[in-house]
């Protein structure tokens, strides 16, 4: 007995042999649906409409034959796994090698015995059971592998997904012209006292998603979130002269979004932006961490950065400034005192020197200048 249902597909033109072939196989099983063809057209029709798990195919049908049939069902990828058994009057071994050979399991020959039948029905139940439980399993695997890319895609950035994909080892290399973007929300420890950890979770979905999308519009790899801080990079694997353009229209686009979203949120969020551009060294922690970091002394600089940008400011260092220059204008800064490093030059991201200028969208506003108010010095 079968524990799940099969579907039978007797394709034979004569009535009464297609009527005695299914009281046969009655018996084998209640768990069984039988279906009928009388030509070969009709034969392939069924099969790709119902998909039955076992076809029972005359050879000698009218009009398209059923070694016709057979032929086209064995091409096609959605029927060619179905198990075929051939019955025919043809008795000679050259017509049994020639059904084999196009891809029937088995051989049926006419007039049909009873125990013969059912036995080599039964055999191919067996088949047609283990094929409906491997496409089963494949579906799972299929899933799995989905659910899991997904997942890679989230934590790593899309590069290094494919490299691991197709086998390559990801080991640690230098990158030389790329621009650091780190951003945090201001006073996100005092507010987050506030909120439940449910609306927490969902304010931090709701931005870092929006980031990002953005981070993947202007070709920045988003490398990891630490609590209420983004970390993205431009440059690593695309090679591109305008790094720290795209990192700066990232940036804007960002703080943007954020003043946007105060103007109809009840919670009024804060952003500081740092952005540093030199070299890198990027790769695994660990063969036991799935985490794909940046590390060198320019990733600390980006991180200074951040840190002494005041609310709802770009915050820049030397090397970015001389990399935008032809894009922006700026605001000098006091030079802040650096641990490790003494005082360093910084500058705010002011505006942009072309009207035309955009962050991206073709209907996005200019980008914004630097509120005087916020200024440590002009």
């Amino acid at each position: 007995m079968q524990s799940t249902k099969l579907t039978i597909l007797i394709a034979d033109d004569m009535d009464s042999i297609a009527e005695f072939i299914k009281v046969q196989l009655a018996s084998l099983s209640s768990e069984i649906d039988f279906q009928r063809a009388r030509d070969g057209y009709e034969t392939y029709r069924c099969a790709l409409e119902s998909k039955p798990d076992i076809i029972l195919l005359d050879w000698e049908m009218p009009e398209i034959s059923g070694l016709d049939a057979l032929k086209s069902l064995k091409i096609n990828p959605e029927t060619q796994d179905i198990p075929i058994i051939i019955i025919s009057s043809f008795s000679s071994p050259e017509k049994v090698r020639e059904a084999l050979e196009e891809g029937a399991i088995d051989y049926l020959r006419k007039p049909i015995e009873t125990e013969e039948l059912i036995a080599r029905v039964r055999s191919a139940m067996t088949l047609a059971s283990t094929l409906k439980q491997l496409k089963i399993q494949k579906r799972q695997l299929e899933q799995e592998q989905k659910k899991t890319h997904q997942i890679l895609k989230n934590i790593l950035p899309a590069e290094i997904v494919k490299s691991l994909k197709t086998g390559v080892v990801i080991q640690p290399r230098p990158y030389k012209n790329v621009t650091i973007l780190l951003a945090d929300l201001v006073n996100f420890t005092e507010k987050a006292t506030r909120m439940s950890p449910r609306k927490l979770l969902d304010e931090l979905r709701i931005i870092f998603t929006k980031f990002d999308e953005i981070s993947q519009k202007h070709n920045c790899v988003r490398i990891k979130t630490i609590g209420d801080a983004y970390m993205a990079a431009s440059g690593m694997f695309s090679n591109s002269r305008e790094h720290a353009l795209r990192a700066a229209k990232a940036a804007n686009e960002m703080r943007d979004f954020i003043h946007n979203r105060n103007l109809e949120n009840g919670i009024q969020w804060e952003v500081r932006i740092g952005l540093n551009s030199g070299e890198i060294i990027a790769g695994f922690i660990s063969e036991h961490n799935l985490s794909y970091d940046i590390f060198g002394d320019n990733v600390n600089i980006a991180a200074r950065m951040q840190t002494h940008s005041g609310p709802m400011q770009i915050n820049i260092s030397e090397s970015t400034k001389k990399l935008l220059e032809p894009h922006f204008s700026f605001v000098r800064r006091v030079p802040q005192r650096v641990k490790g490093k003494g005082m360093i030059d910084m500058y705010y991201l002011h505006k942009p020197k072309s009207p035309n200028y955009s962050s991206g969208k073709k209907d996005q506003r200019p980008l914004k200048s630097t509120p005087m108010s916020n200024l440590d010095s002009i």
